[in-house]
């Protein structure tokens, strides 16, 4: 299997350096990227070196980078409120007095890569200094640094935050500018920014300037904090498969726990990392690794589903099936994607809003709408969750499978469907 997995990431690394030639050609996010992000854990108030330090070393000893959390990304505000002699950019002398250097240094002493934050405005959304008109010397910048990651905001620009030519302009200045470091820097291109929550920003996908060709992730909508905000980004990156990739991936936010900051339930929060998986969206965790419970740590060190997210074809799934109940509301759901091997992910989500419990169907027309599923194909079925067979450990590829959803609103179910055997059927 080893020797087979590499065959494919060899196959897709060739894929997308073809796919980007007109724009990124950094031959990374060959897969959704995975790891941490200052913001929902240390906002403005509490980001720090010390702060910092503390995750570097709670990723360790956790068992975050054993999973594959790789990446440590600061947020906005850690930058001071002026440059340097030299117009560089510089850290908060307060907040890292040993400079932003040292501090990559002891991330990736740790195993760990280290991200950053910039703007393509003329103002952070914190309102300190950006990247307008300094693209090259920030990108020089990071790289002395030693930078890894880079996420670049949306806010300060002079024609608003949606004037796309003007965005795409300069989003690929700092594209090109990093490539011209010469150090492979993963950017990841947050559309969000000035707009409101209800702004559609799908088109960071769908404009042929946009996707891979612009960047390595891009935001596909608002922040994540609840689960109405949740259903509202998995659903905007459903249909947004075809821009997604080896090379490139739809970024529907950060990972944000079942923590009370955040009101999302514990079934809603582990449905999150289901859905995430299944969209093969970025693994980022928005939460206070130090202070994650029981639950939350059991979710995101699931390494099944951690598989899926991370399977080597990079292909982004999609819901199959969708019932609505009688507020005209989505009631079940169906989601699948395509795996090394002919396998499927299949997620069954119950979103009724009230009942405690659904049977969630993959139908005859759920089955059609699954082009890697010939009818007939028979799979053995385990549960992600309980790591074994599920309840109804087969299914025939065109014949009805019900899953029983005894969690309520917000619940999931996982499933991997590995192929078996291929008989006649009647349907």
């Amino acid at each position: 299997m080893v020797s087979t997995t590499a065959a494919i990431l060899a196959g897709v690394l060739a894929g997308v350096l073809a796919r980007v030639s007109t724009g990124l050609d950094n031959g990374l996010g060959l897969l959704p990227p995975m790891g941490y992000n200052t913001w929902n854990d240390m906002g403005c108030s509490s980001i720090s070196e010390a702060n910092v330090k503390a995750v570097a070393n709670a990723m360790v000893t956790r068992g975050f980078l054993a999973a594959g959390y790789e990446y440590l990304n600061l947020d906005d505000c850690w930058m001071a409120h002026t440059r340097d002699a030299n117009g560089r950019l510089q850290g908060d002398p307060d907040r890292f007095p040993s400079g932003m250097k040292h501090l990559s240094d002891y991330v990736h002493a740790k195993g760990l890569k280290f991200g950053i934050y910039s703007d393509r405005g003329s103002k952070t959304c914190q309102g300190r200094p950006a990247s307008l008109g300094s693209e090259a010397v920030d990108a020089q910048t990071f790289a002395a640094w030693g930078v890894d990651y880079l996420k670049e905001d949306n806010c300060y620009s002079s024609t608003g935050p949606n004037d796309r030519d003007q965005l795409f302009k300069e989003f690929g200045l700092m594209r090109d500018a990093l490539n011209a470091t010469g150090r492979p820097i993963f950017f990841s291109v947050c559309g969000g920014g000035d707009n409101h929550e209800w702004n559609d920003i799908t088109y960071y996908a769908t404009d042929p300037r946009g996707g891979a060709s612009l960047a390595n992730s891009w935001r596909t909508s608002a922040d994540v904090g609840e689960w109405t905000s949740c259903q509202s980004s998995f659903l905007a990156d459903n249909g947004l498969e075809s821009a997604a990739g080896p090379g490139g991936f739809n970024d529907p936010d950060m990972l944000v726990s079942s923590h009370y900051d955040f009101e999302m339930t514990k079934v809603q929060s582990r449905t999150q990392f289901n859905l995430w998986a299944i969209l093969a969206a970025p693994l980022l965790l928005g939460a206070n690794l130090q202070q994650l419970s029981s639950w939350d740590l059991e979710t995101y060190m699931n390494k099944e589903v951690i598989s899926v997210n991370q399977d080597a074809l990079a292909r982004q799934g999609r819901r199959m099936t969708n019932t609505t109940g009688s507020d005209g509301t989505s009631a079940t759901s169906v989601w699948a994607r395509e795996l090394v091997g002919g396998r499927i992910a299949m997620l069954f989500l119950n979103e009724q809003q009230t009942g405690a419990s659904a049977r969630v169907t993959c139908s005859t027309n759920c089955w059609a709408a699954l082009p890697f599923a010939t009818t007939g194909s028979r799979f053995d079925v385990r549960d992600l969750w309980t790591q074994g067979k599920a309840a109804a450990a087969t299914a025939t590829a065109g014949v009805k499978y019900k899953v029983l959803m005894d969690e309520g609103h917000g619940a999931s179910k996982m499933f991997l469907f590995s192929p078996v055997a291929t008989v006649a059927v009647v349907v």
